[in-house]
């Protein structure tokens, strides 16, 4: 499976979860937002994900391997994720939902497979 195409499943999966959506600025990158807050980029070309975190989590998602930093603005908030197999998937969704707690103020993980509220 190609890249764009991991990319893209992690857009259909997040366009499920209550209060996102997804916002396409081309034919290869979207912006996933939480009601008016960005929770990330998908840019289907790089195959990459970018969100923004604290710079205490940025440096642990970092440490741990969980993320890169941005190349592209080194010294930011901003981490990606490659997206070249399910487990980049997996990955990625997982970064999307600690973003998507954060913006919510909620400590447990969202599931598509959780019931409606």
């Amino acid at each position: 499976m190609s890249s764009a195409a991991l990319v893209d499943e992690i857009a259909n999966e997040l366009d499920s979860w209550p209060g996102v959506r997804i916002e396409r600025r081309s034919e290869d990158v979207a912006v996933a937002r939480y009601e008016h807050l960005e929770l990330g980029i998908l840019d289907r070309e790089r195959g990459v994900v970018e969100l923004r975190f604290s710079r205490a989590e940025h440096d642990e998602l970092v440490e741990h391997g969980d993320a890169e930093p941005s190349a592209a603005a080194p010294d930011s908030d901003v981490v990606t994720h490659s997206v070249s197999g399910p487990s980049d998937v997996t990955a990625a969704l997982e970064l999307f939902d600690r973003r998507y707690r954060d913006l919510r103020g909620e400590d447990d993980p969202y599931s598509s497979a959780d019931p409606p509220a």
